[in-house]
Formats: C-alpha cells, sequence, structure tokens
C-alpha cells in the first residue's frame, strides 16, 4: 500500500512540476501591463467558465507598433498581425473530466488571480510553467480553507 502511494505521488508531482517548459509567440511583459485589470486582456475571466487569451487584435488597440524589440519578437508580431491570430500556450491546460469556471471563482467566489496564478502580475517575461501548481490537493485545501464544499460532482463531470 505505501508503495502505491509513493508512486501516485510520484507520477503526481511529475505530472505537475516536470512539463517541458512552455514557449510563447511574443515576450510579454505581465509587469508593464500592471495597470490594467487582467480582464482587459483576458475575456470572459469574470463572465465566463474559460478566460480567454489575449488575440492581436486586443494588442493593437494599444500598440500601432510591435511593442517588442528583438528581431524574432517584431517577425511574430508581424505574423500575428497578418494573421489576425497569436498562438499562445496555455501554462494551465485542466483535465478534461474536470469542470473548472472561472467565474465561480472570480465573480461569485471573489478570489483575486493571485491566488490560482501566483504573482504573474509583476513578471518581466512569460514564465515557462505555471507559477502555482493546480492540483485537487490544494483545490481541496483552498475551497476548505473558504468554506466551500468539496462535493466531487461540483468538479468533475
Amino acid at each position: 500500500m505505501w508503495m502505491l502511494l509513493v508512486t501516485a505521488a510520484t507520477v503526481v508531482l511529475g505530472l505537475t512540476w516536470l512539463r517541458p517548459p512552455v514557449c510563447q509567440p511574443l515576450a510579454f511583459s505581465h509587469a508593464q501591463h500592471e495597470k490594467m485589470a487582467c480582464v482587459m486582456c483576458h475575456a470572459g475571466v469574470e463572465s465566463r467558465a474559460r478566460a480567454g487569451l489575449p488575440d492581436i487584435g486586443t494588442c493593437v488597440r494599444c500598440h500601432a507598433t510591435p511593442p517588442v524589440k528583438s528581431a524574432a519578437d517584431i517577425a511574430a508580431w508581424n505574423d500575428a498581425v497578418q494573421t489576425r491570430h497569436i498562438v499562445w500556450q496555455r501554462l494551465r491546460p485542466v483535465a478534461d473530466h474536470v469542470y473548472f469556471s472561472h467565474r465561480r471563482h472570480v465573480d461569485i467566489g471573489e478570489l483575486q488571480c493571485a491566488t490560482c496564478h501566483g504573482d504573474i502580475a509583476t513578471l518581466t517575461t512569460p514564465p515557462p510553467h505555471a507559477l502555482k501548481p493546480i492540483s485537487m490537493v490544494n483545490c481541496l485545501a483552498c475551497h476548505e480553507e473558504q468554506h466551500v464544499l468539496n462535493d466531487c460532482a461540483r468538479c468533475h463531470k
């Protein structure tokens, strides 16, 4: 039994922390945008189950010229403008059997983004991994701390 628990813990930790680093298509600084509310770029954070990732249309509302410096980033920016799409990589994929709603946590639960996403607002470059691991243990602990029911059917499909 002990060996089974150690193996399960190793698999969970491995899947959480040993994922290959995520490489974003553009060098984005959350710190330079810290005065803006997250919802300005991440549409749906307060109103939908899934928060959106910003598209180039969101960026060009404020940036008429590329806000990046390196030749590779300028090329990526110009490509995104031409195709009208940025292919951001999600840092936090949610398993298919899990139902997670941003609206339920941000709007109804009144949680701040940093509660789950860590101090991402201070970063000057895109992080290669999620700053805080998402795991059932962490979710259950937060639910207990916030006095929210831990009924399996609330989060599992």
